[in-house]
């Protein structure tokens, strides 16, 4: 009876009352929360900063490409027939007015001159009037031509090669093994100059990445002067990337500005070359040495990189044979004297030249790091080409050509400061030629070869 009285009464309101929950895990629970509210924040305030310094550095790019101007375009050549394989011939970096000059003017000209020794040419000038008396109307006739009849003699050839495009075959590793196609272009009328490098991975027609690079400027006393530098790379399925560089060169002798693809400004040494000019810089410095190029000889000039300018050196090789389409050619192995640093991650070209084709390159090897390289190799004579330079996009300062590249003295400020130079720098010491930075950290290595 009890037990059925107890069911049907129920349980107490003391025990069916839910047990009340303990106060103290609460503090703990509290402290948790409001710490995960503060990483949160934090994590959202760091992403709000990232994302605001990425869109200002990108704000900056737009504003100095559009400061820059429009992308260059590519030119269409009209081919004019295959370059032949030739004897090298030594070529002169000096203006004609420079071997024109009398004796006397000659001991007054300036230090390029003598880098390419053109003083020694009027020595047999003596000789000739003193075998002259026996002639007395023929003297005449010798002392007044004896100067007019120089030039012809020791006028040097184009320092320069003609306008030619060159096609290479590639191949390389990333990865896994990958090939493609590449060609420069070196196209120059009067005093302006264009390089165009282009490389294709992949088919041409729809490439998995390429990339294009413009160099455009001018021709001066010391070999190019870049004015303006351009880089697209288009990578399958991504957005194409476009990187910009601009010079401002100073007055002659005096370093210019480097404008960076950020806007931001770096001084500019005479003789700063970009990624593209370098390559024509280097020809060019073997073309115009007075003495042949030997194993162990060092270059170095100022090189433009995307973020930075920093002093690059080539160390000459032994002479390389290389298979080209002409044959067996002889060739100058430069190599930079660089290591490969996995941080800047800066390409390391090496290249093969070859004088008897006007020191062009028919091999370049580009290492990325240990295990990426690009190999190109000419598969074609270089082909002569025409093509008239498009007009510059940003024309350069009036000061941007001196007055020892064009001959011209525009003030008479300007003519005295040329003449003073000589006269404070030393006799040349270097194996190719006394304007350009070569063997600068070992000169007493440079200057026993500069004797003969």
């Amino acid at each position: 009876m009890e037990r059925q009285r107890l069911m049907e009464q129920g349980p107490s309101p003391a025990e069916s009352a839910p047990a009340a929950p303990s106060a103290l895990p609460s503090a703990p629970i509290k402290r948790r929360s409001t710490a995960r509210r503060w990483w949160a924040a934090a994590l959202v305030g760091a992403v709000l900063v990232l994302h605001a310094w990425v869109g200002r550095q990108f704000a900056l790019t737009m504003a100095a490409w559009h400061e820059q101007g429009p992308a260059l375009a590519p030119v269409e050549v009209v081919v004019q027939g295959d370059l032949k394989p030739a004897e090298p011939v030594r070529k002169r970096r000096v203006a004609p007015p420079v071997v024109a000059v009398a004796p006397e003017a000659a001991a007054e000209g300036s230090s390029l001159a003598t880098s390419v020794q053109p003083s020694p040419a009027p020595e047999p000038a003596p000789k000739a009037t003193t075998e002259a008396p026996p002639v007395p109307q023929a003297e005449t006739v010798v002392a007044g031509a004896e100067a007019p009849a120089e030039p012809p003699r020791a006028a040097p050839p184009d320092p320069w090669p003609p306008s030619t495009r060159i096609r290479y075959s590639l191949k390389g590793y990333y990865r896994g093994d990958f090939s493609g196609s590449a060609q420069v272009l070196w196209l120059r009328e009067g005093e302006r100059y264009r390089v165009e490098m282009e490389v294709v991975i992949g088919p041409r027609a729809a490439p998995i990445v390429s990339r294009r690079v413009f160099s455009e400027g001018r021709l001066g006393p010391d070999g190019l002067v870049p004015l303006r530098y351009e880089e697209d790379t288009r990578v399958l399925f991504s957005r194409a990337r476009r990187l910009a560089l601009s010079f401002e060169p100073g007055e002659a002798g005096k370093p210019g500005v480097l404008v960076l693809p950020d806007g931001s400004r770096r001084p500019a040494p005479v003789g700063t070359q970009d990624s593209a000019s370098q390559f024509v810089q280097l020809a060019w410095l073997f073309g115009t040495n007075p003495t042949p190029i030997q194993a162990g000889d060092k270059v170095s000039f100022p090189l433009a990189l995307a973020r930075r300018s920093d002093q690059w050196s080539y160390v000459v090789g032994d002479p390389v044979t290389v298979d080209t389409p002409a044959g067996p050619v002889q060739t100058i192995h430069a190599k930079p004297q660089r290591e490969l640093d996995p941080w800047r991650r800066d390409l390391i070209a090496e290249v093969w030249f070859a004088p008897a084709l006007q020191y062009l390159p028919v091999r370049m090897q580009v290492l990325v790091d240990a295990d990426t390289y690009a190999l190109m190799v000419m598969e074609g004579l270089p082909e002569l080409v025409k093509q008239p330079l498009p007009p510059s996009p940003a024309p350069p300062p009036a000061s941007s050509v001196s007055p020892a590249a064009t001959g011209a003295t525009a003030t008479p400020g300007a003519t005295a400061a040329p003449a003073a130079t000589p006269a404070a720098q030393p006799a040349p010491t270097d194996r190719l030629g006394a304007t350009n930075p070569v063997n600068s950290a070992n000169p007493s290595a440079s200057a026993s070869p500069s004797k003969p």
